[in-house]
């Protein structure tokens, strides 16, 4: 069953056509990738599914609802959180904090609350920690908590940006370019996580990454993009061994090219 579906969604700036007729499906309770060579449109295609940019026309449902030109935080009050590539952290503020920031969307209290300190206000923000502490222990970093998040290294400053992504308890996860920075053992805990992810949180993923060897390794469908276009869909398998996807990334040639690694 199709938790999102994108039909002929399209996004230019000028005359510049970003994303062209792109029109896919990301299935309920899948992981699901989307990729292309640098300039391909993706970045683009992942704000207009945000609310980021505002798509010039086609269609984009969640859950049988349109989101076309709707604000980016009611996106995210239903259901769709984003990572970005380039780390977006309080940094002067401490990892538990950054992780409680991301628990905005499923706040009920007002600013008169928080301010009057209401046993209602006390008692959410009881919960908001709690719910906080577990998505810290589940990307192993609780010992972290009381830690000021620029003063981590890189890759536990991106497990806070996971972390705070799923203590918003999202529906749909989009992740920009996860793996970006990354050493070889990180990339291979970030390949474990997404699964657990889906497995033990019952999150849908969706993510844009330009490591071959982890979309693959990773990804149940992937759609691949250039230009602005949709040349190809399908397993991991399928996109390996397509010659449009061959092309794409490595040029048309006279001799047959083999798979994409």
């Amino acid at each position: 069953m199709a938790l999102m579906e994108v039909t002929d969604l399209t996004m230019r700036f000028g005359g510049i056509v970003a994303v062209d007729t792109l029109t896919f499906n990301i299935d309920k309770g899948s992981i699901t990738a989307l990729i292309g060579p640098n300039g391909a449109g993706k970045t683009s295609a992942f704000n207009c599914l945000t609310g980021f940019y505002k798509a010039t026309s086609g269609q984009i449902l969640f859950e049988g609802q349109s989101l076309l030109n709707m604000r980016p935080y009611k996106i995210t009050h239903k259901g769709i959180v984003r990572t970005f590539q380039n780390v977006r952290l309080f940094k002067n503020m401490t990892v538990m904090e950054n992780v409680m920031s991301g628990c905005h969307s499923i706040s009920k209290q007002f600013v008169g609350g928080a301010l009057l300190r209401h046993p209602a206000q006390r008692k959410e923000e009881a919960e908001i920690r709690r719910i906080s502490e577990e998505a810290l222990k589940f990307i192993d970093i609780l010992d972290l908590k009381d830690r000021v998040a620029k003063n981590l290294p890189y890759g536990y400053q991106r497990r806070v940006e996971w972390a705070r992504a799923i203590a918003s308890r999202p529906k749909l996860l989009l992740l920009d370019e996860p793996a970006a920075g990354l050493n070889r053992e990180e990339k291979n805990d970030l390949v474990r996580l997404i699964r657990r992810f889906r497995n033990e949180l019952g999150i849908t993923v969706f993510l844009i990454e330009h490591d071959m060897g982890l979309v693959m390794e990773v990804a149940e469908k992937i759609v691949v993009i250039n230009f602005g276009t949709k040349i190809a869909e399908g397993t991991p398998e399928e996109i390996q061994a397509n010659p449009l996807v061959i092309e794409a990334y490595l040029g048309k040639d006279d001799d047959e090219g083999g798979p994409v690694q």
